[in-house]
């Protein structure tokens, strides 16, 4: 017999990010599987600022670069894949089966307008790491006031 000790604080953190997941899927119209049940699977972000841009880090373990799909326009960014099963295709029982697998979509919307050419994207163990450089205000732009010389 195993005795499971509780911590009340750790059971309310759990199931909070399981509602935030839930609402998450729910209010998105992105990352829709072909059936229209809802997003396969979605992979965990992080996202942060820093003084010269963004920082977004997505946990897809499993993926190679080549099941990624990262787009840029603007402020808006949306990394989109596909995790399938593994090299030996999909078993015909399961003693357990946890992992999901499918097509994802996840968007993020800056507050600044980022420079798709300077984008950078590392994938390493499991990690998605994009460095998104704030775009620079075009040379010669006026604004409201201003004189250029």
């Amino acid at each position: 017999m195993t005795i499971r000790r509780s911590d009340p604080l750790a059971d309310l953190l759990s199931l909070q990010e399981k509602m935030n997941r839930l609402f998450q899927e729910s209010l998105s119209s992105e990352g829709l599987d072909p059936g229209g049940l809802g997003p396969a699977w979605t992979p965990l972000a992080d996202a942060h600022e820093t003084p010269d841009g963004y920082v977004v880090e997505l946990e897809v373990p499993g993926l190679q670069r080549d099941d990624l799909d990262v787009q840029v326009d603007g402020a808006r960014l949306v990394v989109k894949g596909e995790r399938r099963p593994g090299a030996h295709g999909r078993p015909e029982r399961f003693y357990r089966m946890e992992r999901s697998y499918g097509p994802f979509s996840r968007s993020f919307t800056f507050a600044e307008a980022v420079d798709a050419d300077r984008v950078t994207a590392q994938l390493r163990d499991g990690l998605l790491r994009l460095e998104l450089p704030k775009a620079l205000p075009r040379a010669g732009r006026r604004g409201r006031g201003e004189r250029v010389e």
